[in-house]
């Protein structure tokens, strides 16, 4: 397991980002960061990617690189998607999967999947469990997500196990 003082690399578009810009003696990301820096990061950064949209479903054959490209990045519309059924959530799942599989390489593993004791409300609730690429060592993370009702966005947080 990773130590919670021990430094790893930022992304780079960690380092890029400046959570406080009005502050003027933050510290420099060339240093390092936590493991829960870490953490936090890719929360943000997997509640961006589920709560795009694609805007084309489909290329010309030609054109099948497009399919990684930021123009595919983000979840396809699911308004239309039944999730009151067992096949409609485990669809979902997998396409949560599969988006966050192809757009999120620090992830080597990814499992989603509802909980089918609770039932379904107004808000369906995912858990994602996945394995983060760090080094010396991968290591275990998992986010819940609620997939709000009107608008179809998901707010996520890591779960507490």
């Amino acid at each position: 397991m990773i130590e919670h003082k021990q430094q790893l690399q930022a992304s780079i578009i960690d380092k890029l980002i400046d959570d406080e810009p009005d502050f003027q003696d933050a510290p420099s990301r060339t240093e390092g960061i936590t493991i829960s820096e870490l953490r936090k990061n890719v929360r943000r950064d997997i509640e961006a990617l589920l709560n795009a949209r694609i805007q084309w479903h489909t290329w010309p054959s030609q054109y099948d690189e497009l399919t990684t490209s930021c123009l595919s990045y983000g979840l396809p519309d699911f308004s239309s998607m039944s999730v009151s059924s067992h096949e409609g959530r485990t669809l979902l799942c997998e396409t949560v999967r599969d988006t966050i599989l192809k757009f999120e390489p620090r992830f080597l593993e990814v499992e989603v999947f509802t909980d089918e004791e609770v039932p379904i409300n107004r808000v369906l609730n995912l858990r994602i469990n996945a394995l983060l690429y760090a080094d010396p060592e991968p290591e275990f993370i998992s986010f819940d997500s609620e997939v709000e009702p009107v608008n179809l966005g998901m707010k996520i947080i890591e779960a507490s196990l």
